[in-house]
């Protein structure tokens, strides 16, 4: 689970037919990342951010199984390979790491979301209260911000922790072994573009205020409809969207006669917590195939 720069694969794949008849799981991970080579890098939207992580755990389910087969275990063990699946280990267990940490970030902004829904709720009260409780919530996305700096470290140690390490020798008739290692950096890869997207996604910086004017002049424009019917700005995302309706919110008081700003942000709110359920799903079975995947190798070292 490194990049292709970490070794040194003493190998030429004559025949990608041969190697792809020869090993179908192999040429199932190939082909999701070549779907998702695209798509990973480029997601802003939490459904974009849904979709990636159901196909990174795609991904792993075809990857448990490849290093769960007997053939490829075999292979893995032979003495010259045991410094590089050894460093495999330490890089899975970075990745069990971060993925651990993204999951109770995101059960944090769920619990933030849940309190600001509910003092929005309560807006026929105290208007202090839903002050109050916007004041924490913009608070707590500051320091998400740098917690989130802190992940997007640990990824970049994640992807240098092999630098200058062991080199994979793979004879020039090793298809199996050949294929297995393109598989292992390529899932590494794509797990590496996937949370930093995620991570991207929840630290949307909140708006400077020209963008704010800009946010306030279009919803005006469209008298604040029903948020169910309202579509999302493709240019900002559903965070971005949270801060502006809060914003508006905050500028322009609780009630209005050209809409009901409590209602619009509120139900941002709650369609973002329902996209943070799907995630946090997401991460728990890549989590758990991470898992799978790490007693994989450690079976591999024992051989």
């Amino acid at each position: 689970m490194a990049s292709v720069s970490k070794f040194s694969i003493k190998s030429q794949t004559k025949s990608i037919s041969l190697l792809c008849r020869s090993h179908p799981t192999t040429l199932e991970i190939e082909e999701l990342l070549s779907k998702i080579k695209t798509t990973v890098a480029e997601a802003s939207s939490a459904e974009a951010i849904c979709n990636n992580l159901s196909q990174l755990t795609g991904l792993y389910k075809c990857m448990n199984n490849l290093l769960a087969s007997s053939t490829t275990q075999v292979l893995m063990s032979h003495e010259q390979n045991k410094k590089w699946v050894n460093e495999l280990v330490d890089e899975s267990v970075k990745f069990l790491d971060i993925c651990g940490s993204i999951s109770e970030m995101l059960s944090e902004i769920k619990d933030h979301s849940i309190d600001l829904v509910c003092a929005l709720r309560r807006r026929m009260g105290d208007h202090l209260i839903i002050e109050n409780s916007i004041m924490k919530y913009n608070c707590f996305r500051k320091k998400l911000r740098k917690h989130v700096k802190g992940l997007n470290t640990s990824l970049k140690q994640v992807d240098n922790l092999s630098a200058g390490g062991g080199s994979v020798v793979v004879d020039s008739n090793n298809h199996h072994l050949a294929a297995v290692i393109r598989a292992v950096i390529g899932v590494s890869e794509m797990t590496i573009l996937g949370f930093e997207s995620l991570l991207m996604f929840f630290s949307a910086s909140i708006s400077k205020p020209n963008r704010w004017s800009i946010v306030v002049s279009k919803i005006m424009h469209k008298e604040m409809v029903a948020c169910e019917d309202q579509k999302e700005n493709g240019s900002v995302n559903e965070f971005e969207n949270i801060d502006a309706a809060l914003r508006i919110l905050c500028k322009f008081g609780f009630c209005s006669e050209k809409g009901n700003h409590v209602q619009i942000a509120q139900c941002k709110l709650e369609r973002v917590g329902a996209h943070i359920e799907r995630m946090e799903s997401g991460l728990e079975c890549i989590f758990r195939f991470l898992v799978q995947i790490r007693v994989s190798l450690l079976n591999i070292i024992s051989q």
